[in-house]
């Protein structure tokens, strides 16, 4: 009997999660009921009457507030588990190594925030 390789598996996995997703939406826009009416195709605001154009343009400073805050919480993403293996790699003798390489990936992310704090990304005028 053959071996499965880790990544057979994980491509398994991936094709298996893709179909299964692929076909509950291909069912179900099969079996929905389409019935469009005026109202139905009205665009819904918190039950309130639409008021204007659905094109409203939004100040950039909001994307750019929005994407300093996801690259920063991807930081955590990283930062946690390597606190969390830090004394095994501290006992292991990476420690320095693995504490300067922190140190770089923090310092780029403090250059980020200091140019876009000078560049006012986070001033709501």
């Amino acid at each position: 009997m053959p071996v499965i390789s880790d990544y057979t598996s994980v491509a398994i996995f991936l094709l298996v999660g893709v179909g299964f997703v692929t076909v509950t939406l291909w069912f179900s826009w099969l079996v929905r009921p389409h019935h469009p009416t005026r109202e139905k195709l009205t665009p819904y605001e918190c039950g309130e009457q639409p008021i204007g154009d659905a094109w409203v343009q939004f100040r950039v400073i909001y994307y750019i507030f929005a994407l300093i805050f996801v690259i920063f919480d991807i930081e955590t993403l990283f930062v946690i588990p390597w606190a969390v293996i830090l004394r095994k790699l501290v006992r292991e003798g990476w420690g320095l190594f693995a504490v300067g390489e922190m140190m770089v990936f923090l310092g780029i992310l403090l250059i980020g925030w200091l140019y876009a704090w000078r560049k006012g990304a986070f001033e709501w005028k």
